[in-house]
């Protein structure tokens, strides 16, 4: 039930993240997906009721948030013959070499810290708090504002019905 909740949320605002990176930028909304994932593991990291449900919520969010930034930034820094490379690169490591590693580490950290209850799970929220803080920093630091701008075939009659429907003119 929580976790329909989150992904409910997410699944209602996340149109709406490729709209904000257009007009914000992908390193602004970048970094609020990461922060949202900050929140939501200092939540589950000392949450002891109801609270989880925001967590849930923070988590989806912010997740989405991130991917769809992240494809972003991929996309639009790779040139068109190295851009599935690039971005099967970056799945391989981050769910194929993490999605091993990950369940490792998290199982040495339940078992140091008393095995499967509250008290041995915790820290796994608040180990990844700290290397989703991390990340945070890096990306603040070492992703650059640059706003990708590409030319737009005028031709494509898609596009010209589009902005007609965004702007709601009649055609």
């Amino acid at each position: 039930m929580v976790n329909t909740a989150g992904m409910g949320v997410a699944g209602l605002l996340s149109p709406f993240t490729g709209w904000l990176i257009d007009r914000i930028g992908t390193k602004g909304i970048y970094l609020t997906g990461i922060s949202l994932l900050v929140i939501s593991y200092l939540i589950y990291g000392v949450a002891h009721s109801w609270t989880i449900i925001i967590a849930m919520i923070a988590w989806w969010l912010g997740g989405t948030t991130s991917i769809h930034s992240c494809a972003t930034v991929c996309a639009n820094s790779l040139k068109n013959k190295d851009r599935a490379t690039g971005m099967s690169l970056c799945e391989t490591l981050a769910q194929g070499l993490l999605g091993i590693v990950g369940p490792m580490v998290g199982a040495y950290l339940v078992t140091s810290f008393g095995g499967v209850n509250v008290e041995g799970i915790r820290p796994l929220f608040l180990f990844s708090l700290l290397i989703t803080v991390g990340t945070f920093f890096l990306i603040l630091t070492q992703l650059s504002n640059e706003r990708w701008e590409k030319e737009v075939r005028e031709d494509l009659i898609f596009l010209e019905i589009f902005s007609r429907f965004s702007s709601r003119e009649r055609i």
